[in-house]
């Protein structure tokens, strides 16, 4: 078998076309009727051609790669947002260089590291998987010279006014889940239910994530008329939601009848660990007490019972990261892929609208 690399003009002839044709088909340009693109494309299969990087990036003066760095990798929300995102990259023809920082050892010299080895690599813009203060904050205050999208939340605990700094720059755009409207959707539906004493379990609060949801439920739930407690988790695991839960308990004198009706967990790792306690303790969900969740874990539709959650759609904002990615380099190719986003803004963050999921983890308080 020859080890001869096949080339574009090769393609070309094979399939009856310029190579141009060929060109624009594999560059994913517009230009070119479903028809003939087919057509290149059965060729360019057949052959097995494989288009030369260095080579393209040498005549186009684009080297077609986008770096990703990104924190909180241990979670589900990150990673299916990810996964969005290279997929979506990987359709276009872009290549995907990613970076994972560990958002506990995280600190600003570290992440100038990692963004300026990047940009040595000729990375064309960057998405910043932010979920943490230091990395939102790095991730906007770092020079670059290229577009970037961070992928974070609407409030935080820090000052870092988004909405001031993304003004002054139009290369750099904040997506997000609506985390706000979602912790609202959970209050209305409590409070519909008849639930007027509630449990909010706090996660990490330098997670602008677990900040949003705190702001959120404490200032709706009050609107509401439910009183509410907070328990600081600090992190967003089910065993420490579990531990916490359980100090709690052994602080009631009467649990049966001080334990409030509802409980509101700030993901659903959490909501997994207070289920654990509740049940070894007796009590049954949802006739002794209602738990909701937040982010529609894989599995939780059919844990016992059903959980209540909030269903981020991490695909569709992997997918917003990069049609919005595409209009910030202006190319036509991706610019054709990517008509504007029009999304509702909180804070200088476009958000992504998040439903609540109601199962049968919620009923209607028996006491």
């Amino acid at each position: 078998m020859s080890s001869k690399r096949v080339s574009i003009f090769e393609v070309a002839r094979a399939a009856g076309v310029s190579h141009q044709t060929v060109s624009r088909v594999i560059n994913h340009s517009p230009n070119v009727s479903p028809t003939t693109r087919a057509k290149v494309q059965a060729t360019i299969d057949e052959l097995g051609y494989r288009p030369s990087g260095a080579a393209r990036a040498l005549a186009t003066q684009r080297t077609r790669t986008i770096a990703l760095i990104a924190g909180g990798m241990s979670y589900h929300g990150p990673l299916s947002t990810i996964s969005s995102i290279e997929a979506m990259a990987r359709k276009h023809g872009l290549y995907v260089s990613i970076s994972i920082m560990n958002d506990h050892e995280y600190n600003q010299k570290a992440f100038e590291e990692v963004a300026n080895a990047c940009l040595d690599q000729g990375v064309e813009a960057f998405v910043f998987v932010a979920p943490t203060e230091p990395m939102v904050e790095a991730a906007l205050s770092a020079r670059l010279k290229v577009p970037r999208v961070i992928l974070t939340s609407s409030h935080g605990s820090s000052d870092v006014d988004i909405e001031e700094i993304i003004a002054k720059d139009p290369t750099t755009v904040c997506l997000g889940v609506d985390q706000w409207s979602a912790i609202r959707s959970i209050v209305e539906h409590l409070a519909a239910e008849g639930h007027r004493r509630t449990i909010y379990f706090a996660g990490p609060q330098d997670w602008r994530d677990a900040a949003t949801r705190r702001i959120a439920w404490e200032t709706e739930s009050a609107a509401a008329g439910i009183e509410s407690r907070t328990l600081e988790v600090g992190d967003w695991s089910a065993q420490s939601a579990y531990d916490l839960f359980e100090r709690y308990l052994a602080g009631l004198d009467d649990p049966k009848t001080q334990l409030p009706t509802a409980i509101v967990a700030a993901n659903d790792l959490q909501a997994t660990g207070i289920r654990r306690s509740l049940y070894e303790h007796g009590f049954y969900v949802p006739k002794d007490v209602s738990l909701v969740g937040f982010d529609d874990m894989p599995g939780v539709d059919n844990a016992i019972p059903p959980l209540t959650t909030i269903r981020p759609d991490f695909s569709a904002l992997g997918v917003a990261a990069m049609r919005t990615l595409f209009s910030l380099l202006g190319t036509k190719g991706e610019a054709a892929a990517a008509p504007k986003l029009d999304l509702p803004r909180h804070h200088g963050v476009a958000t992504i609208t998040a439903p609540l999921i109601v199962r049968k983890s919620t009923a209607a308080p028996t006491r």
